[in-house]
């Protein structure tokens, strides 16, 4: 049997929806899963146990015919079995339906699209990034075993690697270093960069460690301000570049904790089973993007800071997303702080 699964978005979308195929191989272990990804984001998926293959999906396969034409008919000639669209937008209904599996699966959403699919399951957003994934897996069988994991499987070399360019930098590793990411891709995603040199200060003075801030294309300067602002120079770092997604993944494996905004690199720390503590948007609610809230992985929303319910949240959803600047003012770095403090505590523990 072979299976291609379609994921064609961002890191976390990717990420989150690993579980598929982590259920799909504990379901069928002797079949063959191609994970088709876009190319930027394709190297954190080497080296998974429940992927055969990793199918890159470029900038010239969604920008031009050709490319596209081409791409569909490399697809074609792998006579896949099975085709899994996990997102149900226009490109990659039509990309299921053309790979010429016999079986197609996607979400039913009203829309015209969903009729390329040979199984359409509903759609049901309320589960969550996570679980409305896995829900799609009803529309194959109703004895798959689901299995939520979640990773991102480093080689023990890339580790040791990235922890000789901290200690090179001036990093202590034999001391908690927390990756602080104070910037997303997504511009409404971001916390108040002010309230990041608070929290990074107090985090410091309530630890005995160090901090690493994380930074992108065109962000570095931004971030390089926040830590200048931030002081403690000889435990505040940001000259640890990470050029691919790999390297972004064992420099957080390194790492006792992840501490930002909601964005791709949390999902990495995450997958690659460190702690983390999020910030989510006012108009974001963490139980969508977090599904698994533990001991080991918190965040605050405007549930913690409103103390409402999702229902009430769900009412006031538009008011949140109009007056985000607001609200995400009212989230002030003491706030933050005191949901953050059992963490550090029991990292400061050794626990």
């Amino acid at each position: 049997m072979k299976i291609l699964v379609i994921r064609l978005k961002q890191i976390g979308d990717a990420l989150i929806s690993l579980p598929v195929c982590e259920s799909l191989r504990r379901t069928y272990p002797h079949a063959q899963i191609h994970y088709l990804v876009y190319e930027h984001i394709a190297p954190l998926f080497e080296n998974h146990p429940a992927i055969d293959k990793v199918i890159t999906f470029t900038q010239s396969d969604r920008k031009y015919k050709l490319g596209y034409f081409q791409k569909m008919m490399s697809l074609r000639r792998e006579r896949y079995d099975i085709a899994i669209d996990l997102i149900t937008v226009p490109i990659s209904a039509i990309t299921a339906y053309i790979s010429g599996a016999p079986v197609t699966i996607g979400f039913d959403k009203g829309k015209l699209r969903s009729r390329l699919y040979s199984t359409r399951v509903k759609h049901m957003p309320e589960l969550g990034a996570r679980d409305s994934k896995l829900a799609i897996l009803g529309g194959l069988s109703d004895d798959v075993a689901l299995d939520r994991t979640m990773r991102v499987c480093l080689r023990a070399e890339e580790q040791l690697k990235m922890q000789t360019c901290m200690r090179q930098a001036g990093i202590d590793t034999d001391r908690p270093v927390f990756m602080f990411s104070p910037i997303s891709r997504l511009g409404l995603k971001n916390w108040p960069a002010e309230y990041f040199v608070t929290l990074i200060q107090k985090t410091l003075n309530t630890v005995d460690g160090q901090a690493v801030l994380i930074w992108g294309p065109g962000e570095r300067e931004t971030v390089h301000a926040i830590a200048q602002k931030a002081g403690m120079q000889d435990r505040v770092f940001v000259n640890i570049e990470t050029p691919g997604l790999r390297d972004l993944a064992a420099l957080a494996a390194n790492c006792a904790l992840f501490i930002g905004n909601d964005s791709g690199p949390r999902h990495v720390a995450e997958a690659v089973g460190i702690r983390t503590f999020t910030i989510f948007a006012p108009e974001v609610r963490k139980t969508v993007w977090l599904p698994n809230e533990s001991v080991r992985h918190r965040a605050v929303d405007m549930t913690d800071l409103l103390q409402i319910d999702n229902e009430q949240w769900f009412a006031r959803r538009d008011e949140f997303a109009q007056q985000s600047a607001k609200y995400y003012s009212s989230m002030t770095p003491e706030f933050v702080f005191e949901h953050l403090r059992s963490t550090l505590t029991t990292i400061a523990q050794g626990k």
